[in-house]
């Protein structure tokens, strides 16, 4: 395949909501299977697309980027097509006499943020989810809630029938959140047990302490293991920081989706002790 078709199949993984790798030769020294430029395009499902010249080398940069994949960090790597005088770099088995470097590029689609429920607190979200380039989908069961007047920034906007049926048609992924805030105790815990059969790994629900312990007794009476949720459910979903209008709380529900997908902290930056 040519190089216009690996980056429409890339663009196309992308708008699908999956993450790829893009494995490039950046550099060959002496005699190797492809020149510089070569490529492959390597899917979340372990399929590829492209050729680095086949055999065991191609066998090794596939497995090297789907290791990439997992750990959702590029890198560079060095193959040798020699048996004798290999100081670094991994050795191919094959005889061409020089050697490669492959950068693997992680490309992952900007996450999208599946609003369940359409009220005043999913409208501050869907602002500050917007403002950082968030996609958005919004559900609720209320057709007049779920418009493009009140969410001009969404893709979609999904009418539910019982807040379990949008799973088949949004078809949430791994890079993907998911946020219920829609306030009633029935619906949010069936779309909390729809969000669950998911594979997304953060899931956000807003509610009280109490709300939220009775949820997680049900879940655990239901065969749910604290291992399974940890990690990946987030309720009461937020940050202390005071918050108490929707857009502040907003905020909050924002700031901990980045600490928990980059990795923060949630110290204090200042230099001064508080």
């Amino acid at each position: 395949m040519d190089s216009l078709g690996i980056y429409e199949a890339l663009i196309d993984e992308l708008k699908k909501g999956r993450a790829i790798v893009l494995a490039t030769i950046v550099k060959k020294v002496g005699s190797a299977p492809r020149d510089t430029g070569a490529r492959i395009l390597v899917k979340e499902d372990g399929s590829f697309i492209g050729t680095l010249g086949g055999g065991s080398f191609e066998m090794m940069v596939w497995k090297d980027a789907l290791e990439a994949l997992r750990e959702g960090k590029p890198t560079l790597k060095k193959y040798v097509f020699r048996r004798e005088g290999v100081s670094e770099g991994a050795v191919t088995g094959l005889i061409c006499g020089g050697e490669v470097e492959v950068f693997m590029d992680v490309l992952r689609p900007t996450p999208r943020v599946i609003l369940i429920g359409a009220g005043h607190l999913a409208q501050a979200i869907s602002k500050v989810a917007s403002i950082l380039g968030y996609r958005l989908a919004v559900v609720d069961l209320n057709p007049e809630f779920v418009s493009k007047e009140r969410f001009p920034d969404a893709e979609e906007l999904i009418v539910s029938r019982d807040f379990e049926d949008w799973v088949e048609k949004i078809q949430p992924t791994n890079n993907d959140v998911i946020l219920i805030v829609y306030g009633g105790i029935e619906e949010d815990y069936k779309a909390l047990r729809a969000s669950l059969k998911t594979n997304t790994k953060y899931i956000g629900l807003l509610g009280s302490r109490r709300k939220c312990i009775e949820f997680l007794k049900k879940l655990r009476e239901e065969g749910y293991s604290d291992e399974e949720l940890r990690g990946r459910l987030y309720m009461p979903v937020g940050i202390d920081i005071g918050a108490d209008t929707p857009e502040e709380i907003a905020v909050a529900i924002i700031a901990e989706l980045i600490k928990v997908m980059r990795g923060g902290s949630m110290k204090h930056l200042s230099i001064l002790q508080h």
